[in-house]
Order: structure tokens, then sequence, then C-alpha cells
């Protein structure tokens, strides 16, 4: 690397950096957050927003300079969270899978952390179902608007697929027998069990849809002087060891 180059990069970092001027510039403060209940990745414990993304997102809001403690996060049904992010300025979703059709519209900040979706059955029922193709004759429930049914819509096989609002009722109707199979994040689905009193061992992931990363993602029309700095703060927090701390804190 020569040194006009070098001083170009430190240039480009700086500005990424600093607070914007004038009276277009966008604080974090400004965004309103919103997510639903997917621990250990974001949800309500005693009323209070925790997990997480959401100790991620408190250190990013630090780091920034914001003076919200904890941040202004709303919990809705997803689809309606994502309709907010997709329609409404100065919202933002998380955690949102990082594909490419989910990134239409948004204005991407991750990635957050390594996750997958799966199809989750029954254990006695673990063997029957091993590949896409062992869906045709299942009753498969998923989150209305997730990336999860947009995957598994896209594998072709004719499963019967039927959308519910919240992991909570996903895993409760899956605990009840009106599912045969979830399509859901495995490490979500098991939380949300246990907080259902379900013996989490009675199900398991059996194949996966997807292997990739949530993040956070704003409206469109979010400030890219913003967008490129809560950027610049969640690489920083993987640098120095933060977001791997609060995963493990949450995952023990």
């Amino acid at each position: 690397m020569n040194a006009r180059h070098g001083f170009r990069l430190l240039l480009l970092s700086a500005l990424a950096w600093a607070a914007p001027s004038g009276a277009q510039a966008q604080a974090i403060d400004s965004l309103l957050w919103v997510s639903e209940e997917a621990p250990p990745y974001h949800y309500l414990k005693d009323g209070v927003p925790t997990g997480i993304a959401v100790d991620v997102l408190a250190r990013m809001q630090d780091l920034l300079g914001s003076q919200q403690s904890p941040p202004d996060i709303r919990f809705l049904p997803w689809a309606r969270a994502r309709y907010m992010a997709l329609h409404q300025p100065g919202t933002c979703l998380f955690a949102q899978p990082a594909s490419d059709e989910e990134r239409q519209g948004l204005a991407y900040v991750g990635p957050l952390l390594d996750t997958r979706i799966a199809i989750i059955v029954p254990t006695q029922r673990a063997d029957d179902v091993s590949g896409p193709r062992d869906l045709a004759a299942l009753t498969v429930g998923v989150v209305r608007d997730s990336a999860a049914e947009e995957l598994l819509t896209a594998t072709g096989v004719p499963a019967r697929i039927i959308r519910t609002d919240s992991p909570r009722t996903l895993v409760r109707m899956l605990a009840g027998g009106r599912f045969d199979a979830i399509a859901y994040l495995p490490q979500a689905a098991a939380r949300s069990l246990q907080q259902e009193g379900i013996v989490t061992t009675a199900y398991r992931p059996v194949f996966t849809l997807h292997e990739g990363t949530i993040g956070y993602a704003c409206h469109r029309d979010t400030d890219p002087a913003l967008i490129a700095r809560m950027r610049n703060a969640l690489e920083r927090l993987h640098t120095d060891g933060t977001v791997e701390n609060i995963r493990r804190h949450y995952e023990r």
C-alpha cells in the first residue's frame, strides 16, 4: 500500500466516524427499532428488552454517542415489523437475515451473527424427514413473512404451509400437534419451547434450509452516513470481542 492510498483510507474512516453536520444530519437516537420476540436474540424479560441483538445494539449506540438507554425498541409480530421497516422512514428491523431477497429496499447493518434456518420435527419422526422432498406430505408451520417462509416456498416442494404471527405461537402449535414440522432458527425455537414449558429434547432440527447471517436493517431513506457509522461501530464490537462475549453470555 502506498502512502497516498493509506492516507485516503484513513480519511474515509475518519469521515465515517465523524458526526455529519448540517440540518439534514440524522442521529441514531432518531431511529425506531422494531423486532419480534425470538430468544436468545431479542425478547422481553420482565417487560424489558433483552437478548444478544439488543445488547449489541445498546453498545453500538454507546459508541455513537446515543442519549437513549435502553434503545427505543417496539416488539411486534414479524410481518408488521418488517412492513414498518420497508415503508416507514426512520424505522429499523432486527435481527434480519442477510439474504439478497430480504435486503431489497433496506439499508443493511451487519453481519451480527452466523445463523441457520432449519426444519424442526418431533424427535420420534426425525428418521422420516431427511430432505426437502420429505416435506411434500407434511404440514409445516412458519412465522408469517419470515425468511423461513420464503425459503420453504423456494424449495418448490408442495408442503402445506401454515403461517403464524410469532415464534411462541409456532412452537405451541408444534407441541399441540397442529404441525408436522416447523421452519425456524433452531436456537430460537429451543428457547421458545423452553419458555413455554415444553421439553426441548422432544424436538430436533433434521436438515438445514439456509445458512447465513443476521443483522440490522433500516428503511432505505436512512441517512447513508448514519448507516456507515453503525456499520463501523458493529465492526469495532466484533474486533474487540464484545459481540462474542455477549453471545456466550446468552448461550451458556
